[in-house]
């Protein structure tokens, strides 16, 4: 009930007050270049639980994710320092909507397709996406994409943000990576990074969150399986949702520019995150000194977080590749390697 209030008070205010920026506009009828914006852009997909979110917070820190925020993020007060230039848009989920998922992935020709509306019907013209009028949707989406993430910058603005003129945003669609590959080919100037990791400690995490006591479980109010044939269901469906992610974002990497693509693996992250991070930083353009990352890296590790908000049954749970050795079952390990095998070994994982 808070959070629905709190959401009905911002709709009151920007009803009254407008979105910021939108009283200029060029001569596309927008307030700004949309393909200046689009080349900002940095999507980031592959899977939940590949440490994404603590990803987001080191690359646009020290804004950090905050959904109490009309514009999506806290800043701390900087009068009379440098301007803020990277922006976090946490949990985007445009696939949600221009690809709604309707049932498990379906396996063609070796690749999980997801069960979404858009493949099921998009045979059918009068369908609103339908494959033959995408020359008038997809511009369509693409502009209306781009107003929604441009007002996030101009309602910065407005609450006095201090912003270089153009900000990098960075989008976290790691929930949506099974369309990623519609997703990137409405946006080909901007940047995707791929973040992977082996997707038997994805379930794992994920098998933590839903199940009794989880942080998940909590917030649905009850776990998602009783037993261990339950269990076992979940974690194939769950197993076929990391494969169905990894093929979509692997579809869009691959089509991809070079130079505007990255891999990055999230083991990596763990064993050297200052390089990690400091690389992404370089290949964006974005000016970081070392002591800044080493800064940002310490402030965002896994021993500087409050007991409160570490272990097992919390969001931030071990920060420990592995852990799936432990804590999957045999019947589980054998769901892997037929759900999973050649994907983790095309990634590079040990089978």
């Amino acid at each position: 009930m808070r959070r629905l209030r709190r959401g009905l008070e911002r709709k009151r205010l920007s009803s009254t007050n407008g979105t910021p920026g939108f009283q200029r506009t060029t001569k596309a009828g927008l307030p700004f270049d949309p393909d200046e914006l689009e080349s900002r852009l940095v999507w980031i997909f592959g899977s939940p639980r590949t440490g994404s979110t603590w990803l987001l917070e080191q690359l646009c820190d020290p804004l950090r994710p905050d959904d109490s925020q009309p514009m999506g993020f806290a800043a701390p007060d900087r009068r009379g320092a440098a301007p803020f230039d990277a922006l976090p848009v946490n949990e985007f989920r445009v696939s949600s909507h221009i690809a709604p998922e309707l049932g498990d992935p379906v396996e063609v020709d070796g690749r999980l397709l997801p069960a979404t509306l858009n493949n099921y019907l998009g045979k059918k013209p009068a369908y609103v996406f339908a494959r033959d009028y995408e020359q008038v949707w997809r511009p369509a989406v693409r502009r209306l994409v781009l107003v929604r993430l441009f007002a996030v910058q101009a309602m910065a603005a407005r609450a006095g943000v201090p912003l270089v003129a153009s900000p990098t945003m960075f989008i976290k669609e790691v929930n949506g990576s099974y369309a990623a590959d519609l997703v990137m080919s409405l946006f080909p100037r901007s940047r995707i990074l791929f973040l992977i990791r082996d997707g038997r400690d994805v379930v794992d995490s994920r098998v933590h969150a839903v199940r009794e006591g989880g942080w998940l479980a909590r917030q649905q109010g009850q776990a998602q399986f009783k037993g261990d044939e339950e269990r076992l269901q979940w974690v194939r469906k769950a197993m076929l949702e990391w494969a169905c992610a990894v093929d979509a974002t692997t579809s869009a990497y691959e089509a991809h520019a070079r130079r505007l693509r990255r891999m990055v693996r999230y083991e990596d992250l763990i064993r050297d995150t200052p390089g990690c991070v400091g690389s992404l930083f370089e290949w964006l353009a974005l000016r970081r000194e070392p002591e800044r990352v080493e800064r940002i890296v310490a402030a965002h590790s896994f021993t500087a977080l409050p007991e409160e908000r570490g272990g097992a049954s919390k969001k931030r749970r071990a920060a420990r590749p592995g852990l799936w050795r432990e804590n999957l079952s045999d019947a589980e390990k054998s769901a892997a390697d037929e759900i999973m095998g050649s994907r983790l070994a095309e990634l590079g994982y040990e089978q």
